[in-house]
């Protein structure tokens, strides 16, 4: 059996047609994907232009913050400096009507005993308004041992009745600001009878070393409780 070539053909011609067409559909593909991709970009970089603005804002924003932190903490230790006082002298202020108070009654007031208990009351006020701030006076009886970081000997005295290297007597009150030294109490200590002078100075000497330290030690102690 012959096969007629014409009949062929046209199945030829479809074949040739469908595979003409495959090019145009893979090229149709990757544009839809580039175009896809693009537009994926696209949302990609507005979103990420949209969250720059707003790490932006945020920096601004602590920036300010900042700035006004720094004005305020300013301000605040300028005024901690002017009016840092301002507590205790509003107590002192109170002491202070109190003795302007005695003056006037001692004016008109020939009787001195008044006057005498309004000052005993002023006095006590005033040691009051101190140890609220944390100011106490340093005890100092006699007979105690002397101790360089409390006292300071300003006289040596012989003495039968105080064995050497103790108080024999208190000329000025020492004071202290909670645990630092503001001022330390002047006595007098007894010395034994065969000291010589060299032994005095050596003395002396000594004390004066340790009332330096034991200042040197309150300033430390003073910077690390600020810091």
């Amino acid at each position: 059996m012959k096969t007629n070539s014409k009949d062929k053909q046209p199945e030829s011609e479809e074949l040739t047609f469908k595979t003409d067409d495959q090019p145009v559909e893979e090229a149709d593909s990757i544009e839809e994907n580039l175009l896809s991709k693009e537009v994926a970009l696209e949302k990609e970089l507005q979103e990420g232009k949209k969250a720059l603005e707003e790490l932006n804002d945020q920096y601004l924003r602590l920036a300010a913050d900042f700035d006004n932190y720094k004005k305020r903490i300013s301000k605040e230790k300028a005024d901690l400096i002017s009016y840092g006082n301002e507590e205790l002298i509003k107590s002192l202020l109170s002491v202070l009507d109190n003795l302007e108070r005695g003056i006037e009654h001692s004016e008109t007031n020939t009787d001195t005993s008044p006057i005498i208990e309004g000052l005993k009351l002023v006095h006590k006020q005033f040691l009051d308004c101190l140890e609220k701030y944390g100011v106490k006076a340093i005890n100092v009886h006699k007979g105690d041992e002397f101790d360089p970081k409390l006292h300071q000997a300003v006289d040596r005295v012989e003495s039968d009745e105080i064995q050497p290297g103790f108080i024999l007597s208190e000329l000025l009150k020492g004071y202290m600001l909670k645990d630092r030294l503001l001022r330390p109490a002047l006595v007098s200590v007894s010395k034994g009878e065969a000291e010589t002078a060299s032994d005095m100075e050596s003395a002396e000497n000594e004390i004066e070393f340790n009332i330096s330290s034991s200042d040197n030690d309150g300033k430390t102690k003073l910077i690390d409780g600020d810091v």
